[in-house]
């Protein structure tokens, strides 16, 4: 244990050395406060503008839930970025052959991380969330938001060399976010073409809380998860 956290120790101190790693970090606050008072105010233009009494308010669910992912994705970004710099110093091999281990390196590199967004998220969404969501929803969604994250963080690892294809790979990562708007738009069959990505079954459970949605969430997210890790592993060795 004591290595792991001095593993997480040096983790955090790469990050205070890069002024754009320590910026990121605040964007899930700034985020929030944008979602909370943001869209209230555009609604409120846009409405009056166009002479109706609601317009964005009946998606509000649906910013929540990009709220709750965005919070892990920056959080694993920040995460990827530290291992790609690791990778390229060869400090992360140095790292496997010392007590830490492999294993222990990607527990500090993967796991605190989405663990840190998950305790970060339940607060942030208490407080900045549009919609009046239980706190048992709010730490379900957590954690599946957070799947997204680690998600978007293999992904950038396995397929850059550096920190600038990194961040070219994390806009397309973004690109597993995109389900969580389907099950708002379409109502009927057609919605499921988007079955094969997590965000959708996200979507689906924060509409209908049931076995059938959470089942398909977990074995989703677990799908693209050990495919990921398989690819992120063949990386890092």
């Amino acid at each position: 244990m004591n290595a792991l956290i001095l593993s997480f120790k040096r983790f955090l101190s790469q990050i205070s050395k890069d002024k754009m790693l320590i910026i990121v970090c605040l964007d899930p606050i700034l985020t929030g406060i944008m979602f909370k008072f943001g869209i209230p105010i555009t609604e409120d233009v846009i409405a009056n503008h166009f002479g109706v009494s609601a317009i964005l308010s009946p998606y509000y669910l649906l910013f929540d839930i990009v709220l709750a992912m965005v919070i892990p994705y920056i959080f694993c970004f920040v995460s990827a970025m530290v291992i790609l710099e690791e990778l390229d110093s060869k400090v992360a091999k140095y790292m496997y052959v010392t007590p830490i281990g492999k294993t222990g390196y990607l527990i500090s590199r993967l796991c605190f991380p989405m663990i840190i967004s998950i305790l970060f998220s339940i607060p942030i969404l208490s407080i900045f969330s549009l919609t009046e969501m239980s706190i048992a929803t709010i730490i379900l969604l957590s954690f599946f938001a957070s799947c997204i994250g680690l998600m978007a963080a293999l992904i950038i690892v396995s397929f850059s060399s550096n920190k600038v294809e990194g961040m070219a790979y994390a806009k397309f990562g973004g690109i597993i976010i995109l389900g969580a708007p389907i099950p708002f738009f379409l109502n009927g069959n057609e919605q499921y073409l988007g079955a094969f990505m997590p965000s959708f079954w996200i979507s689906k459970l924060s509409l209908e809380f049931n076995m059938f949605n959470l089942i398909f969430a977990v074995l989703i997210s677990a799908v693209w998860l050990i495919i990921l890790f398989k690819r992120f592993i063949i990386k890092i060795v």
